[in-house]
């Protein structure tokens, strides 16, 4: 009973994370504005090499002007909680 515990564990704390990284670097990379031969080099990266390859694409990927005006616009919307000079 104790190792159908620990293997749920994994599946739900470890797997199914790992899972939806990979299933939304697949669809980024689909979904992107690439040349044809980097969509394609970076599926195999991906698909051959899940976990790594996942990795390596998020920390390498660029961010869309798409992204940059979001992430702006969210940072607009943000209140100041700590104005200079309001004290602590």
């Amino acid at each position: 009973m104790v190792v159908l515990a620990a293997s749920t564990a994994v599946w739900i704390f470890i797997l199914v994370p790992l899972a939806i990284v990979w299933a939304a670097g697949v669809y980024d990379i689909v979904r992107s504005h690439r040349s044809g031969w980097t969509t394609v080099g970076w599926l195999l990266a991906v698909i051959l090499l899940p976990v790594v390859g996942s990795i390596v694409y998020w920390t390498l990927r660029k961010p869309t002007e798409k992204d940059i005006r979001r992430a702006q616009a969210a940072a607009a919307e943000r209140p100041r909680s700590r104005q200079p000079g309001a004290g602590l």
